[in-house]
């Protein structure tokens, strides 16, 4: 937690629609594991949709209107649905395997939701669930947090598009752990059960 004891969440965000959106993400990612064998970064953005879903369901923040917005650009959902929010009434939704990064294809200002889930086909971690939200991060962040990081596409070279990181990310997310699934611990840089 944040100086003060409590996580500045969203205005009308709580911790109970982030734990109903949690069982949402985990519930319907559980039946597309072959895609996560097949193509993990299609998956974290369909975890990232799960999140959009689950919280247009579940809370005051409704996705975008506009389906260019909702679907290419900022932000994925606003309180009661704003067609234009300040951004301290914007929610952006990211899936993630990878315990600290932060990327996406704008700098926007606004909050940041990011699901950290881990794939356990064994359903060892949490039994009955395939897919594990161990941890979600709720952050501002402001145009100043992020770094642009090039691209390598080229012609005939292929290469990903460009993308903006976090700066920092570990120190920029310290306290803004929004939900946690007990147990599981940071080890190698990889979640893995307290031992």
């Amino acid at each position: 937690m944040r100086p003060g004891g409590r996580l500045p969440l969203p205005k009308g965000l709580a911790p109970i629609h982030i734990a109903k959106a949690v069982e949402h993400v985990e519930r319907e990612a559980a039946d597309l594991i072959d895609l996560y064998l097949e193509q993990a970064n299609v998956f974290s953005a369909i975890i990232g949709i799960f999140g959009v879903r689950a919280l247009h369901a579940v809370s005051p923040y409704k996705k975008h209107k506009h389906p260019d917005v909702a679907q290419q650009r900022f932000p994925d959902l606003s309180l009661a649905g704003k067609l234009n929010p300040p951004p301290e009434e914007s929610l952006e939704s990211k899936g993630s395997t990878r315990p600290w990064a932060i990327q996406s294809h704008y700098n926007h200002p606004g909050f940041y939701i990011v699901w950290r889930y881990l794939v356990d086909t064994t359903e060892t971690i949490k039994p009955g669930h395939p897919v594990v939200v161990w941890r979600v991060d709720v952050v501002f962040l402001t145009a100043d947090n992020w770094k642009y990081e090039g691209s390598g596409a080229g012609e005939g070279k292929g290469g990903r598009t460009h993308t903006f990181g976090v700066k920092n990310a570990a120190k920029t997310l310290e306290g803004c752990a929004a939900y946690t699934y007990p147990g599981i611990i940071l080890k190698g840089g990889k979640p893995v059960l307290e031992g």
